[in-house]
């Protein structure tokens, strides 16, 4: 036998052998992963018994609280203007001139209902802002009414734990990976699920579904009584703005319900949360709606476009935005640490960058550039002139409405100087308004603030035509709550 031969008889050998390997070692993790889990539907089924005993017991009356409020509060009703002899007055404020005032024209855009249709079959088919799915939801779900007491919710959880649930949640989890949607996403696909299953009269079936699901993809939430109705419970990890809460073992607990809670009517609820379910809803959003590229929109920015030198269009994440019109309202940071969609980000990175290069601008220059951009390039508004009620901006929706106020414009200014420019970024917090400050190189005069071993320059992006440097005349000499982005 050659050895070319017998080299290649041992190589189909090892190879056998490994292959034998593999397809023992292979059995083995199959073998383990049943194994595994087969304990943990054991255990959730345990979990599940033990609960719907636990909420027959007697449910303890809380008080109700009145919803938290914004520490900033309401926003300036108009624009503050720059005026450089009033400034030059107050103070010697160095910094770079802007260029002259353009105004942006607002093409408001519709936002078209989301449905919901349930055949009465083995599935939902669910309309989340533009995207469809189909969500199964056998019968043996379907709840038979109940009322809002101890024994009914007891019972109703045995129901729903009895029935073929998984296959429910997992098509839940499957589009939550699918799509990227953020926790208060899923919380809203659930709700459409449930609406689309039960007719409106149906309330108390609703909001014990929604509980029994969520619990079951690990996430906390509770049910409690009022005026004759159950009513959701939800713990996040951040405040939530006007919306009452009870408080429960150092907890906020925020009401969701489908009635106007009647303030004389008590709320009972029970202490102790699923076993099964340790995490709170995160309005953080790691990674924005995912979609396909049908789903965009394009916009042209004609007050970029004038600083530029060329056309400035922007992809808009359409569901994104009709997903965020009703977001709950938190505290700024959480606007600030979540994601922007991709594909605008790389279009609005492109167009600052390019001008940058293109003109050899310094990092003082930059910043100047674009604090510009986001004080001429959008409509000032309140919140309540554009929605009828306090409402943040994400980044996607300034660009969708033309339109936004200070604690918008410090958002879209952050997050192209820190994330595109590299260069720390801090929020200047005021009682009815919001700045921001940048770390710039040594020499850079005009207003700031040091704080943790840096000094922070202020721009204002809602203080139209001041340079970087200039405080708005009504702050001037206030000491406002700095926090590092």
């Amino acid at each position: 036998m050659s050895k070319s031969l017998k080299f290649i008889l041992l190589i189909a050998l090892a190879l056998g052998s490994s292959a034998v390997a593999r397809a023992q070692n292979d059995e083995s993790f199959l073998e383990f992963y049943k194994q595994r889990n087969q304990e943990f539907k054991d255990w959730r089924s345990k979990a599940n018994s033990e609960f719907s005993q636990y909420l027959a017991a007697a449910w303890e009356e809380f008080l109700v609280k009145r919803g938290k409020e914004d520490p900033i509060g309401p926003v300036s009703d108009e624009p503050v203007f720059y005026d450089p002899a009033e400034a030059a007055a107050a103070s010697s404020l160095p910094g770079l001139p802007c260029p002259g005032f353009m105004t942006a024209p607002v093409v408001p855009v519709p936002v078209p209902a989301v449905a919901a249709v349930y055949s009465g079959g083995e599935s939902v088919t669910v309309d989340f802002f533009g995207i469809s799915a189909d969500i199964p939801f056998p019968e043996s779900m379907r709840l038979p009414r109940i009322q809002a007491t101890e024994q009914d919710a007891s019972s109703g959880w045995k129901f729903l734990s009895d029935s073929d649930f998984m296959s429910t949640v997992d098509a839940l989890t499957d589009f939550q990976k699918e799509h990227s949607i953020s926790d208060w996403a899923l919380y809203t696909m659930i709700k459409k699920l449930t609406d689309a299953v039960y007719i409106e009269e149906y309330v108390n079936e609703k909001v014990l579904t929604q509980m029994f699901l969520l619990c079951q993809m690990q996430y906390k939430a509770r049910v409690g009584s009022s005026g004759g109705e159950l009513i959701l419970l939800l713990p996040f990890t951040a405040p939530i703005y006007q919306v009452s809460y009870i408080t429960a073992n150092d907890e906020d607990y925020y009401i969701y319900s489908y009635s106007r809670l009647n303030s004389q009517n008590p709320l009972y609820t029970f202490s102790n949360d699923f076993s099964a379910a340790d995490r709170k809803l995160d309005l953080v959003i790691d990674s924005q709606l995912r979609v396909g590229y049908d789903f965009y929109q394009v916009k042209t920015l004609p007050v970029w476009t004038q600083y530029v030198g060329e056309d400035v269009k922007v992809p808009l994440n359409i569901p994104c935005v009709k997903f965020t019109l009703d977001y709950p309202q938190s505290d700024l940071l959480t606007y600030h640490r979540s994601a922007v969609d991709p594909e605008l980000t790389k279009a609005v990175f492109t167009v600052v960058k390019y001008k940058i290069l293109k003109d050899s601008m310094s990092p003082e220059q930059a910043v100047s550039f674009v604090l510009t951009l986001i004080q001429r390039g959008f409509d000032y508004k309140t919140d309540y002139e554009m929605f009828g009620r306090a409402k943040p901006l994400f980044v996607e929706e300034s660009f969708f409405y033309g339109s936004n106020n200070c604690k918008d414009r410090v958002l879209l200014f952050s997050w192209i100087v820190k994330d595109l420019l590299g260069l720390d970024v801090a929020m200047f917090c005021y009682k009815g308004h919001v700045a921001c400050g940048v770390v710039l190189p040594a020499g850079v005069k005009g207003d700031g603030f040091d704080f943790e071993g840096d000094r922070y320059v202020m721009c204002d992006p809602t203080y139209i035509g001041a340079p970087i440097g200039a405080t708005m005349p009504k702050y001037r000499g206030v000491q406002p709550q700095i926090i590092k982005l």
